[in-house]
This record gives structure tokens, sequence and C-alpha cells, in this order.
């Protein structure tokens, strides 16, 4: 009798390019799925199904997945992989594909690479009327700078960013041997729970992020200093005093309330960049 042929997923060889690290531990698998906390009636929208293994555990308590998958090799196995069943797998580059033509409402769940994780994240909040949540896997260091608190070395301008938009919530580490290849990192799954509003509103949310950015790039200095690169040192500590933030702090000192302040005190009198005068 001849041997059968190895399956796909023993063979296929994960593209480096792609940042392709594949789950392969089932306690964890079995952990993110209890983590998403998915309903019968839910459809899921999985970014980088990879191998399918964690897609099978999601579809098989869901509605619904649409899977979408860049990788050529690995969207046609996965096609035949889950044909007939409520799996619909998209052959594309998520960060090209029109978030648009999926329903509203869909749980998202991904495995992100890490050279592409926030242009990732960027694009799902841009849809976050569609999403009410977003649980992902990324490397542990830069999970801890999405759920960074004010004060810490981790506290920067994603973690601004990010919790303007959504609650981040980091749920549980999960280590270099839960995958293959194995990473050289700790990773870790958290979520994003869209927020309806911020709670914290600016009036002008793009003045916001650069005003946030100008700060964390000179996050060493003293923000009297950083700010006044911009405005001259003199206007910027007296905005700073008349909203009763100390000149001498520096960028991570500032909570997120904090910034958006200062955005919608500035904002309407100073250009953040003199050549936007």
């Amino acid at each position: 009798m001849s041997k059968s042929q190895p399956r796909f997923s023993e063979i296929f060889s994960p593209k480096k390019s792609l940042g392709q690290n594949f789950l392969v531990n089932p306690r964890i698998r079995h952990r993110i799925i209890e983590a998403c906390e998915l309903e019968k009636e839910d459809v899921v929208l999985e970014i980088g199904p990879g191998k399918g293994a964690l897609t099978a555990a999601i579809a098989a308590g869901v509605k619904e997945v649409f899977a979408v998958e860049k990788d050529d090799r690995l969207a046609e196995e996965l096609r035949e992989q889950f044909r007939d069943t409520n799996v619909r797998i998209i052959h594309a580059d998520v960060l090209e594909y029109p978030l648009s033509r999926l329903p509203d409402g869909l749980k998202v769940v991904g495995n992100l690479p890490y050279n592409i994780a926030t242009p990732i994240i960027e694009k799902v909040l841009a849809f976050r009327h569609k999403f009410p949540v977003f649980y992902m896997t990324v490397q542990l260091e830069y999970g801890d700078r999405i759920v960074a608190k004010p004060g810490s070395k981790d506290y920067g301008s994603l973690s601004c960013f990010v919790q303007y938009y959504a609650q981040a919530k980091k749920i549980f580490k999960i280590p270099p041997s839960a995958f293959r290849p194995a990473p050289r990192v700790d990773s870790c799954f958290l979520s994003l729970r869209m927020r309806p509003e911020p709670v914290h509103k600016a009036r002008d949310e793009k003045f916001l992020f650069k005003l946030v950015r100008t700060c964390f790039n000179q996050r060493r200095k003293m923000l009297k200093n950083s700010l006044g690169v911009v405005y001259g040192k003199e206007e910027a500590e007296e905005l700073l005093r008349k909203l009763n933030i100390d000149p001498m702090v520096r960028a991570e000192d500032l909570s997120l309330e904090d910034y958006v302040r200062l955005a919608n005190r500035d904002g309407s009198k100073y250009p953040l960049f003199k050549s936007e005068a």
C-alpha cells in the first residue's frame, strides 16, 4: 500500500515577507475562542486565517465567517478546506480590500503580523461603526503600547490614538512556543471595544493626533519645550498654564483628556505647523 500524500498544512512553508507565524497550540486556540465570547448568531471577520485551525473553531460556534487571506497558496487551500461550509474565503490584502462591502455588526478576529499591525488597526478603527469589537493577537511589546496608561514608558501616540476610539484590554500572554515558526518574542491576545463616541471628543481629530505625535516625537523634553518648537517657548508655556497643565511635565505625563483639552483650546487659534498657517 502506498503512503498517503502529506497534507498541505504539513508541507507549507511560511513566508517571512508576510510575517507568517501560525498558531499551533490547541490550548491557546481554545482560550482565544472563549475570550471572544462568540454566539450562534454572530458573523465574524477573520484577518489572516493562515492554515484555518482557528477559522474552523470560530466557524463551529457562529453563523458565518468572512476570512481574508492574502497568500495565494493558503487562499486556494482554504477555499477547498471550507467548501460548502459557513466560511467565505476572501483572497485579498485586507489593507486594500473595501471593508464597506461587508455586513455591519461583525466581530473581528486577527493574528496580526507586527510589520503591518498598525495600518490594519487604523483601517478597522476607520470602520468602527461596522465592527463593535476587534480581537487580536500581536507581539506583547506592541500590545503593551496599545493598552498603556499615562506615566508609563509604553504610553505614547499609539496608546492615545487607539484609546480615543476604543476601550483596549490585554487579555492574556502567549509564549513563542504556541506558534510555528516560533517568533523570538512573546505575544498577547487583546481586545478593542469600539466606543460609540470618544469619552473626550476633539473638535478636530486630525489636529489632535498631529499634536500628540509632535509631543511624543520629543518625549524626553519638557512639554513647554516640545510645544515650544512649534509655537515658541513663551507662548507654549502660557497656553499650558491657562489649561492648568504643568509646563515642566513630559509627553507621557498627559492623559488623553489633557491632549483633547489642549487640541480644543489650541486648534482654533494656532496652526500646528507654521507651513499650514
